[in-house]
């Protein structure tokens, strides 16, 4: 938020005071003894971040006091001056004249600078030396990483995923997968019947030739299709960790810092299978009695985290600088959150998820790959491992409404992804428990449904054993409420309503 009132400087200056330094859409310079030369800095760093506003004529020192002798016409010029010729690209900030404690003051607003002009640098200094953001109060160099995402979301056309794995072989490749992967291919792509599965692979990236002629998996191809890409790239894997309290580090009282962990590896399809189920046996699954007997209502709706996953290995950062970096899954007692090296691609931003056309993908032939990747899911269902189609937090915002739980937090940054959702808050008719008469309800609800239903077929809808659902049916039956058909020792032996 800009300031661009003399109420709007007050109230700023007041947080600082609070704080006891400059915030981070905040930067003082008390200009007292001419124009700052960092002035170019902290237009870079405010243009490469969210943008903010700078501050001349007052000075942090002494108690943020506004001070004598500001030259407003030289700050005023030095302020355009920098704006406009000493960064790259230019800058149009908005210079004002304000006043606080009868004092006149300059405040030049910077806007974040678009995707597609990042980094904005210092020209004198390069952008390589020049490239400036904001964290906290200061403004600091941009490390060579953040510098290349950068250029990768101006350029949008980042090949990081179409690399070829210089040391692997089609050897490496899962035959299943690509057999499967082939098959729909050819039953969704006209006109490539006479197209050989050698043709087809290299059209698509999962193989390509590397100097010598030599065709090899593509670090795609490895992903998506191969028997175990860990085997090149060990970090380009899950870490799924289950903490015992809300605070990372923390120990339980019985001195454990996790309840579990564990890597994931394998290729995406196995990986997305495995980190669903991590969770799932990591979290209650509660039970509500409806018409049909028991659902089961898990803290965290298992297709969420199932697209979440899937999100987070296919847009994540492949670059070699982020090749060290996993999926992490971190599972505390009261939120859930799921993270991944690199930033939102291109110009897409939080508020753009889920909205038509909010979809840009880094990777764009793993994605085109897993599109048709064979895929049984952890409830057994078969599909492809994503849609590829900006469906994927759609389906999250929807499942989460179902569950009556919030929207999820983003966070993004240039390098790094953050996903989470807070636990799910348990619901009035889980609080009434799995007791006998709600119990008794559900197998009558379940019935009245159907002609009639076995002792094993009124056990696995409710979810208990055949045992105890004999002891509720026989209550039941010796009620008049059910009637048994068949002799009494029969397997065959069935109940419907006593109509």
């Amino acid at each position: 938020m800009f300031i661009t009132s003399n109420e709007e400087l007050a109230a700023a200056i007041e947080r600082m005071r609070l704080a006891g330094t400059d915030l981070t859409e905040c930067e003082l310079k008390s200009a007292a003894g001419g124009f700052p030369k960092s002035t170019s800095e902290t237009i870079s760093a405010f243009a490469n971040t969210f943008g903010g506003s700078l501050v001349f004529g007052i000075a942090e020192k002494g108690g943020f006091h506004a001070v004598d002798g500001l030259d407003v016409k030289l700050v005023q010029s030095g302020c355009a001056h920098a704006a406009r010729e000493l960064v790259d690209p230019p800058v149009a900030a908005n210079i004002l004249v304000l006043e606080f404690e009868g004092r006149p003051v300059v405040v030049a607003n910077v806007p974040e600078a678009m995707a597609s002009q990042k980094p904005c640098c210092v020209k004198k200094l390069g952008r390589m030396n020049g490239s400036f953001i904001r964290t906290g109060d200061g403004d600091h160099k941009m490390s060579l990483y953040e510098i290349d995402r950068f250029i990768e979301n101006q350029s949008r056309n980042a090949r990081n995923d179409a690399v070829i794995v210089p040391d692997a072989t089609v050897e490496d490749l899962d035959e299943n997968l690509v057999s499967g992967w082939l098959s729909r291919v050819r039953e969704t792509t006209l006109g490539r019947s006479g197209t050989s599965d050698e043709d087809l692979m290299a059209n698509r990236r999962v193989i390509a030739a590397d100097d010598d002629g030599c065709l090899r998996p593509t670090l795609a191809g490895l992903l998506a299709l191969g028997k175990y890409p860990q085997k090149y790239f060990p970090r380009l894997d899950i870490v799924f960790t289950s903490y015992p309290t809300p605070q990372k580090g923390e120990v339980s009282r019985d001195g454990n810092r996790f309840t579990d962990t564990m890597n994931i590896d394998g290729p995406i399809p196995a990986m997305v299978v495995d980190a669903v189920r991590a969770v799932s046996r990591n979290i209650r699954h509660g039970a509500i009695v409806k018409g049909a007997l028991r659902e089961n209502v898990p803290d965290y709706p298992l297709p969420v985290i199932r697209e979440a996953v899937a999100n987070a290995l296919m847009h994540r950062d492949y670059s070699v600088d982020g090749q060290g970096t996993p999926v992490l899954i971190d599972l505390y007692p009261d939120r859930l959150e799921i993270s991944n090296p690199g930033g939102l691609f291109g110009t897409l931003t939080i508020d753009q998820l889920g909205q038509r056309g909010g979809t840009s993908s880094r990777n764009q032939f793993l994605a085109r790959i897993l599109e048709d990747v064979p895929y049984t899911d952890y409830d057994g269902r078969t599909g492809r491992v994503v849609e590829n189609r900006g469906s994927g937090y759609p389906t999250i915002t929807r499942e989460l409404e179902e569950a009556l739980m919030g929207k999820p937090i983003i966070g993004n940054s240039l390098d790094r992804f953050d996903f989470m959702i807070r636990h799910r808050k348990m619901t009035d008719e889980e609080g009434k428990g799995y007791s006998r008469l709600n119990v008794e309800s559900a197998i009558l609800a379940y019935l009245t449904e159907r002609e009639s239903a076995s002792t094993s077929e009124v056990a696995r809808a409710a979810g208990i054993s055949p045992k105890t659902a004999r002891g509720y049916i026989n209550k039941l039956v010796d009620e008049g409420v059910l009637e048994a058909i068949g002799t009494k020792n029969s397997p065959k032996r069935r109940y419907r309503i006593n109509r």
